[in-house]
């Protein structure tokens, strides 16, 4: 048989939003929050909330996502949702908890988010019949209390 060869690509497919790049608080160490590294992305353990930081994205969904920022499992989160945080969101105050997250500006518990953050639902426990577990997404594990509720990946 005679021709050219058939090439094909060996890479595995890959899911958009759900693959991005590491991320490193620099304030976390500053305002005195424990940054802890979970692959890729950050843990960092403000006081008794769990503040989860994705790696930098390589891509994103589109869903948008908006409501009162809440501590929700012991994760920060919005409304009853539990959010990985962008890349380069830092905690910038441990008591009371506020972060900065980039673009967006710097919010505390409590504070309305009317701004819609970009990303989408990583899990969702509304559709699954699945047991709360902890959960790996964007270079994070995401803690069991958190991973019992809906978790939203953010861009």
């Amino acid at each position: 048989m005679t021709g050219t060869p058939l090439l094909v690509d060996p890479l595995p497919v890959r899911f958009a939003g759900l693959l991005v790049v590491s991320t490193a608080l620099m304030s976390a160490a500053a305002c005195g929050a424990e940054a802890v590294p979970a692959g890729d992305g950050r843990v960092v353990q403000a006081g008794d909330v769990t503040v989860l930081v994705s790696e930098r994205p390589d891509g994103g969904m589109d869903a948008l996502a908006g409501g009162r920022l809440e501590v929700v499992g012991g994760c920060l989160g919005l409304a009853t949702s539990v959010v990985v945080w962008p890349y380069g969101t830092d905690v910038v105050s441990e008591e009371p908890l506020q972060i900065d997250v980039p673009d967006l500006g710097t919010f505390g518990v409590g504070d309305e988010i009317e701004i819609e953050i970009g990303g989408g639902y990583v899990l969702e426990h509304s559709s699954e019949g699945m047991e709360p577990d902890s959960f790996a997404i964007a270079g994070v594990m995401v803690p069991p209390g958190c991973a019992e509720h809906d978790i939203f990946l953010s861009r």
